[in-house]
């Protein structure tokens, strides 16, 4: 089990969910009605959170009064761990927290690396001269994305972070405008007309273009074993929200609702985000946010003025065709929500989506 080398204060919480509710830090503590220096001593883990304070979280931001209370409890319990853990941990052992093996499998980690070289080749591939550089270093930014949506620190998550780190690195050389949510939001239902290209490594650079236009940095990665994630959203050092997606399930309904659902969350929630199959790693659980995301990347593939006569028809294959006319995707897509909705089983019309593969290239996949 991965032990991260910091401790979470309640605040880090409390801030990330009062943002996703486009809430003010000093409005929320008024709305709860607790003196300043007691509100400032809870975001800091200094004040405990009771029930009373538990109840009054709850009421305010969501989640359970047993959730607040452990939240807590969780904070005191790191911090006591890493007052009594050793200072400095051992480079020889350090390493072997990684799922080497995948990363190797994928060309992110030099072969035959074992002990302590394998923990430099880590911190090399992390840009950190240090464990403890790297603790301070992913103790924020899209270690936050990897860690604190949760608090299982396992070695999914581990592989997750290295799959950020890809995404990371890719941003980094992408010339972004400055950021316009408003801009970038309206630009949105445009994008979708790129859906007709067949080969990702021909739409995918004119999404990515797209996006740059609006400050928004789009990048993907094949994502190693062990990490579950279709997508991730996170703000860089520049104020630039950057997108990543891993084109997993290689198949273009999927891909198409991915990035429009991440969008959502950069237009609508402005906060670090990642999707993780078979659970929502946020602290609610099946969040509004989520719904928020989902309800908006439906309504830009398939508009709410053609959703009943998609959903309420005979699903055959050549009403698919007539939606995706209409709505200006492919007929995959439409399969993907009719399969979505339940209208369609998960083994119905798969013949007419897109495929994708990897074949050497781990950035973007090609048509199958």
């Amino acid at each position: 089990m991965f032990e991260p080398n910091w401790a979470s204060p309640p605040g880090d919480t409390i801030s990330r969910l009062a943002a996703a509710g486009n809430v003010p830090i000093y409005e929320l503590a008024e709305r709860i009605g607790f003196e300043e220096d007691v509100f400032a001593g809870i975001m800091e883990g200094r004040v405990q959170i009771c029930s009373e304070i538990a109840d009054a979280l709850s009421a305010e931001l969501g989640a359970s009064r047993q959730f607040w209370s452990e939240r807590y409890n969780q904070f005191v319990a790191d911090k006591a761990r890493i007052t009594n853990s050793a200072p400095i941990q051992s480079l020889s052992t350090w390493g072997q927290s990684f799922p080497a093996r995948a990363l190797r499998e994928l060309g992110w980690l030099p072969k035959g690396s074992r002990g302590e070289r394998l923990s430099e080749d880590i911190l090399r591939f992390f840009g950190c001269d240090s464990i403890n550089g790297w603790n301070e270093r992913y103790s924020a930014g899209i270690g936050q994305v990897a860690f604190r949506t949760s608090f299982a620190f396992e070695a999914d998550e581990m592989a997750t972070l290295a799959w950020l780190r890809v995404g990371e690195t890719q941003s980094e050389d992408l010339p972004l405008a400055n950021f316009s949510a408003n801009q970038f939001k309206k630009r949105l239902p445009e994008l979708k007309s790129l859906c007709a290209l067949k080969r990702p490594d021909i739409f995918f650079p004119k999404l990515q273009q797209a996006c740059a236009e609006y400050g928004v940095g789009l990048v993907s990665s094949k994502a190693p074993k062990g990490c579950r994630a279709s997508g991730a959203t996170w703000t860089n050092t520049n104020g630039n929200p950057i997108i990543l997606v891993s084109f997993r399930y290689l198949s273009e309904d999927h891909f198409w609702f991915t990035f429009f659902h991440e969008a959502a969350h950069v237009v609508l929630h402005g906060t670090d985000h990642i999707s993780v199959d078979g659970s929502d790693p946020s602290p609610l659980g099946a969040s509004k946010c989520e719904d928020e995301a989902d309800a908006f990347a439906q309504d830009i593939l398939v508009p709410a003025s053609l959703r009943d006569e998609m959903l309420n028809a005979i699903p055959t294959r050549l009403h698919t065709r007539k939606i995706a006319r209409k709505a200006g995707v492919t007929p995959g897509i439409i399969v993907g929500q009719l399969q979505k909705a339940g209208v369609l089983q998960p083994h119905q019309f798969n013949e007419l989506k897109r495929r994708y593969r990897w074949n050497g290239n781990t950035l973007i996949p090609m048509i199958s």
